[in-house]
């Protein structure tokens, strides 16, 4: 796309602005924007030329991929484990005395969390065959956050469940993410590393 300046001139003075002239190759492409469109191929052919990947740039990319995204990832996961323990925590600290839980409600809370991860794992893989797994990722997290922040005015056996019910779900999503190797490490990890 070739850019070039062009002046208008005005009442009060001249005001420069930059105008957009494509050339008629450009023009006379069209771009087909049907489901099984290539995007990214349009723009390599837009530029003009094809990436070539050396053992450089993958290494340089891989050590992208290790030193940015691995630490978040593991740091979500640390947290998801922490997150496992703290109901245990609590129980400790008089979460059953508080909550008064009777018989089989504390086991409950426990257990509900695997119970809705166990049932949502299918609709999960489903969603990230179709949805961006990055906004997929950033959605599931923020939401599992805020269902974790949520436990700490529940009070009740009621609220506490459902509380532990919508953390089973987002963590199926986180999950089955970080956790599924056609997820993860077939996008980011070449199989000879």
């Amino acid at each position: 796309m070739s850019h070039h300046k062009a002046t208008a001139s005005r009442e009060q003075g001249q005001d420069e602005h930059i105008e957009s002239v494509e050339d008629s190759a450009h023009q006379d492409r069209e771009h087909p924007a049907g489901p099984g469109h290539d995007r990214a191929l349009d723009l390599i052919a837009d530029a003009g030329h094809s990436s070539v990947l050396t053992a450089e740039n993958n290494a340089r990319v891989l050590r992208k991929i290790d030193l940015r995204l691995l630490p978040i990832l593991l740091g979500i996961y640390f947290l998801q484990q922490l997150d496992k323990s703290s109901l245990s925590y609590a129980s400790i600290f008089g979460l059953v005395e508080t909550a008064h839980l009777h018989g089989q409600q504390y086991s409950w809370l426990g257990a509900v969390v695997y119970l809705v991860q166990l049932v949502a794992q299918p609709f999960v893989a489903y969603i990230l065959v179709k949805v961006p797994i990055g906004k997929f990722l950033a959605c599931t997290t923020l939401c599992w956050g805020i269902a974790l922040t949520c436990m700490t005015p529940a009070n009740s056996f009621a609220g506490l469940l459902i509380c532990r019910i919508f953390l089973g779900l987002f963590e199926a999503g986180i999950r089955e993410y970080l956790l599924s190797p056609g997820a993860l490490t077939s996008m980011l990890i070449m199989g000879y590393e």
